[in-house]
């Protein structure tokens, strides 16, 4: 399979504070990281919008990086969001698979970058816990 060289990781400033000034995040503590996975329908986007308003409301925005290449619509702020960078139509249409098939390749081919993913992490490392 060929890697689309055109593949560029991009974050969006806009999607959540950089203000925290945390204790904690000044002594070296390690960040909390949850991943959420499961079935379509299971409710994984409502459990992300809630977790995310939560943090928001205590003033500690999450840095969200949204991997479901088929969604539609999130309906929270993500600092990193899989769509942006591939898209998972042209990915069905290039290599002529379904649609399960193009979610597994869209997946394959952003792990391909996902150097640049913990670069724009580790760089926003200081001002998230």
């Amino acid at each position: 399979m060929e890697v689309d060289e055109q593949i560029e990781i991009k974050e969006d400033d806009s999607a959540s504070s950089s203000s925290v000034k945390d204790p904690a995040i000044k002594q070296g503590k390690q960040p909390i990281c949850v991943i959420i996975l499961g079935m379509a329908g299971s409710g994984k986007s409502s459990l992300c919008t809630k977790l995310v308003e939560y943090l928001f409301g205590k003033n500690r925005p999450p840095y969200v990086i949204n991997c479901d290449p088929a969604c539609l619509r999130v309906d929270y702020p993500c600092n990193i969001d899989i769509r942006d960078s591939i898209h998972y139509k042209n990915v069905m249409e290039k290599y002529r698979l379904g649609p399960n098939g193009s979610i597994i390749t869209s997946l394959n081919l952003f792990v391909t970058r996902f150097d640049q993913v913990l670069d724009l992490i580790d760089k926003r490392k200081e001002s998230y816990e």
